[in-house]
């Protein structure tokens, strides 16, 4: 593709089917069903007006930061709102920016690692912004916020540990037994971790549910360690 002309929704849509999206109906099913779809259009749109994938990735970056931001200071009417706003957003901006760096050949290493290192900071903004909405919420001061922002450092431990425990292979993976389905649900339900914000009253709860999530993350992470002879 050497103009931006040429640049063809049906393109990006293809890239829906390549096999790295279909993998992630496995470990990250809410992310494709939710965010693929528009970030695939969004990317479309972006190409034609030749904005580059690190653009789209900065402003991710921005969305992110905002996260705990609008928690704090949006109005408490508003904010649970506008948490799921952004956070959806951002989740689209997130798949927006690898499709358009593969459809219009821009890839990079520079840029896959910028996008890893954002997504990883958006999950600790995100965890610590439904902490402190949920303070607001309940009136329990900072506290749990702070479950919140363990939450947050959990999950990004449980990387570290995937990261560590890499054997560095790729393969496709095996077809799920029966008993592996509840386990591939559970760990694809990340994008919906934003509308916790909409919980109300249980958002308390949610709070809970999000660090018992993180923990399980972990726990799932030293599984290859545990199997090794």
């Amino acid at each position: 593709m050497n103009g931006q002309s040429r640049f063809s929704l049906g393109d990006f849509a293809k890239d829906l089917r390549n096999g790295k999206n279909r993998n992630e109906w496995r470990s990250s099913w809410a992310t494709v069903f939710l965010y693929r779809l528009p970030g695939a259009g969004l990317a479309w749109g972006c190409a034609r007006l030749g904005v580059k994938p690190l653009t789209v990735t900065l402003v991710a970056l921005l969305v992110a930061l905002s996260l705990p931001v609008l928690a704090l200071w949006s109005p408490l009417a508003f904010a649970p709102l506008s948490l799921v706003i952004a956070g959806a957003l951002f989740q689209i901006l997130d798949c927006a920016d690898g499709t358009l760096a593969r459809q219009t050949g821009q890839t990079s290493q520079t840029g896959a690692d910028l996008d890893f290192l954002i997504d990883m900071a958006q999950w600790a903004m995100l965890y610590l912004a439904l902490g402190i909405l949920a303070d607001r919420i309940m009136d329990t001061g900072w506290a749990l916020s702070a479950l919140g922002a363990i939450a947050a450092w959990a999950r990004l431990m449980a990387r570290v540990i995937r990261d560590r425990l890499d054997d560095g292979v790729v393969s496709d993976p095996a077809p799920l037994k029966l008993l592996g389905y509840p386990a591939a649900f559970l760990g694809g339900i990340s994008g919906l971790i934003p509308f916790l914000a909409l919980s109300g009253s249980w958002i308390g709860v949610g709070i809970a549910a999000l660090m018992a999530y993180s923990l399980l993350d972990i726990a799932e992470a030293l599984m290859p360690l545990a199997q090794r002879k």
